[in-house]
């Protein structure tokens, strides 16, 4: 037995390979215990480990102001390789402190930087020997929300965004007010947010509305204020801050006049006019509004229209004082020249009359004696006018609004006077009539 283990033992010895390996394994075991328990001491800096603000003591409510981005620190630590390396040790293991204690007024304070272990770290092995920064700057004040008024800015100069018969009017925020969240002495001495927005070279020159994203900004005294300020009303996916810039259209636009009451002739052919002003600038928002291209002044009737150059006067309308159109001339004039027509009166007594919308069990009577349309007048062109007999003429008198009970004989207005001759339709009858008509019962 004894000869076999030697014979083993033997072997080992001398085998080369084995014997180089088991002294390997040696050194290696040899070179730990001495590195383990001799090696020299090492730094490392760890980057990126989060400041933590700490609030002030019970008792108070004035609260810590860093803005809204996160506060970062590099700690450097000393020790034994194998207790600092990036395997035993990470941002994670240490916390970096900052704490002003009993706070009980408004402004900045300088707090020390304290380093200290996490709940899952250990640094009973180390040394802490520096940070950076060793201190912060905290804004201690009451926290508060105000609500501001926003103006729209836009970095572009606005005369450069437009072209030609374009216009951009005042630029609009997306939204009228907004809540802001901050220091309680910040906000005091705020008055209003802009939304400011730029138009990139490529989208000019606008030819219509533009949304633009906009960036908030504040007014304050100094910009180093503004990180400690949350705008609380916006969102920057569903509820985001934008500027819309209104483009309106300037051109001259012609002013005319309507009529009524005109011959079938003058349907195609209007009468000349002549209007004061001619034409108005207008300005407008082509999206809101249909694209100009006339604006009446007035109306005229034809049974006003003599043979001669008629004028009027028209007052200007709501609706162009409201658009923003330079009215400084006051009112409109309108002439509409028809010196080159002639007039002739007819005598239509005992001529046809026809009365409209009767009452049922009612006979309608016309006094014509005391009815002022026995002799009318009638413009038009003298060819036309010789054409023309007392008996084309017709007289029509809606006498739906005649009260039936009446004992006495009721004055109205003739409704229309027509010409009926299908040659003629170029002449027209001037002037209002006025009818005395009897109302009595069938019964």
């Amino acid at each position: 037995m004894s000869k076999s283990k030697k014979s083993i033992i033997e072997k080992i010895i001398y085998n080369n390979k084995l014997l180089m390996v088991f002294c390997l394994i040696v050194s290696v075991i040899i070179w730990a215990a001495v590195k383990i328990n001799y090696s020299a001491e090492t730094t490392r800096t760890i980057s990126d480990v989060k400041i933590s603000v700490i609030n002030s003591a019970d008792g108070t409510d004035f609260v810590p102001f860093t803005g809204a981005e996160e506060l970062f620190a590099e700690v450097v630590v000393s020790g034994k390789a194998y207790n600092i390396n990036s395997y035993a040790l990470t941002k994670d293991d240490i916390v970096v402190e900052a704490s002003a204690g009993y706070v009980d007024s408004p402004g900045f304070k300088v707090l020390n930087l304290t380093v200290k272990p996490s709940e899952t770290g250990d640094l009973s092995d180390m040394e802490v020997t520096s940070v950076s920064p060793s201190t912060i700057s905290v804004y201690y004040d009451r926290k508060v929300t105000q609500t501001f008024n926003v103006e729209a800015r836009i970095t572009n100069e606005l005369d450069t965004l437009a072209e030609g018969e374009f216009t951009v009017g005042q630029p609009v925020p997306s939204m009228s007010t907004v809540d802001v969240t901050g220091p309680a002495s910040i906000l005091n001495k705020m008055t209003k947010v802009y939304f400011d927005g730029v138009v990139i070279e490529d989208e000019l020159p606008l030819v219509q509305a533009k949304v633009i994203p906009a960036d908030i900004s504040y007014e304050l005294e100094s910009k180093r204020y503004e990180k400690y300020l949350v705008c609380e009303s916006i969102n920057d996916e569903s509820n985001p801050a934008t500027v819309t810039i209104p483009v309106y259209v300037t051109k001259n636009v012609p002013t005319q006049v309507k009529f009524i009451n005109q011959p079938a002739y003058f349907t195609e052919n209007p009468p000349r006019v002549r209007i004061t002003p001619s034409e108005l600038k207008v300005t407008y928002n082509p999206a809101e509004s249909d694209d100009y291209e006339f604006i009446t002044v007035g109306t005229i009737d034809f049974r006003t229209l003599l043979n001669k150059v008629n004028t009027f006067n028209f007052e200007i309308d709501e609706k162009i004082l409201n658009s923003g159109i330079d009215t400084s001339f006051g009112e409109f004039r309108a002439s509409v020249d028809l010196s080159s027509l002639s007039q002739k009166t007819f005598d239509i007594t005992g001529g046809k009359v026809v009365l409209l919308n009767q009452a049922d069990g009612y006979s309608y009577s016309v006094d014509t004696t005391r009815s002022n349309f026995d002799s009318v007048v009638v413009i038009g062109p003298k060819k036309s006018l010789e054409k023309i007999t007392a008996d084309d003429i017709q007289v029509e008198i809606n006498v739906s609004g005649l009260s039936v009970r009446a004992r006495s004989s009721q004055s109205i207005e003739v409704s229309n006077i027509s010409i009926v001759n299908e040659e003629i339709n170029d002449c027209w009858i001037y002037g209002k009539y006025d009818a005395v008509i009897n109302v009595a019962s069938k019964q």
